[in-house]
């Protein structure tokens, strides 16, 4: 079950999220769950796997900006990393910076 202090210990900024939200914990919880279902999550695992790093980008852009609004920090940091690098057409094992998303992305998801 989603709580507020289940999200916490996630390390997620509950605080910056309700206030985002105008601290209506329903509403919170329910744009959660639209964010963390949000297909650009598939679209970029898809990218990344076939090496299309200009769908990469963009899913990524897309997610960075989800999760920031929603204050989910710890997918935050890690989205920004692979985003900043896509736009600099880097080579980065990108599977592999993306594998902690997707990991506590199923996670929070599973509680909602």
């Amino acid at each position: 079950m989603l709580t507020i202090e289940k999200l916490e210990e996630f390390g997620i900024d509950t605080k910056e999220g309700l206030n985002r939200c105008m601290n209506k914990e329903a509403f919170y919880f329910r744009m959660l769950a639209m964010g963390l279902g949000n297909e650009y999550f598939d679209t970029l695992e898809k990218a990344l796997e076939g090496n299309d790093k200009e769908a990469a980008f963009e899913a990524a852009h897309a997610l960075k900006g989800v999760v920031g609004n929603l204050a989910l920090t710890p997918l935050y940091g890690p989205l920004t990393e692979i985003t900043e690098l896509l736009r600099a057409h880097e080579d980065a094992d990108y599977l592999a910076m993306y594998k902690p998303v997707k990991e506590l992305r199923d996670k929070l998801l599973a509680l909602c």
